[in-house]
């Protein structure tokens, strides 16, 4: 015999699911973004050790383009500040989305724990 989970029960585990998943590919994006941004500030710090005015090297598209260091720092400070700007906001949604998980884990656990008392029914994240 099968015992159906009640519609109330499913509707909250769907949630709970979508938020994880949700959670998942932010933290997939924000793994990007914070990855992008170490490899720029490594690329910083090896163009602080060059002298003011020297040429460069840089990769557009298929083509290596020659341009000076103070170009190519600005270009990489703006892409800095960008990436720090993108990698708070990730930051921020991820707290969110844990705030909404946590309390939809409790949310369940009641629901289980209504529906189903003698186990005791009781989810961890």
């Amino acid at each position: 015999m099968t015992e159906r989970i009640p519609p109330e029960l499913q509707t909250q585990l769907v949630k709970l699911q979508q938020l994880q998943d949700q959670l998942n590919r932010l933290l997939t994006e924000k793994n990007v973004i914070d990855s992008e941004l170490r490899e720029v500030n490594k690329i910083l710090q090896e163009l602080s050790q060059l002298p003011a005015g020297t040429t460069v090297y840089k990769i557009v598209g298929n083509l290596l383009v020659k341009t000076d260091k103070e170009t190519v720092q600005k270009e990489l400070d703006d892409r800095k500040e960008i990436l720090e700007l993108r990698s708070r906001t990730y930051q921020k949604q991820e707290n969110l989305l844990r705030t909404q998980l946590e309390d939809l884990q409790k949310k369940v656990n009641e629901l289980l724990a209504k529906y189903y008392p003698q186990s005791g029914g009781a989810i961890k994240a």
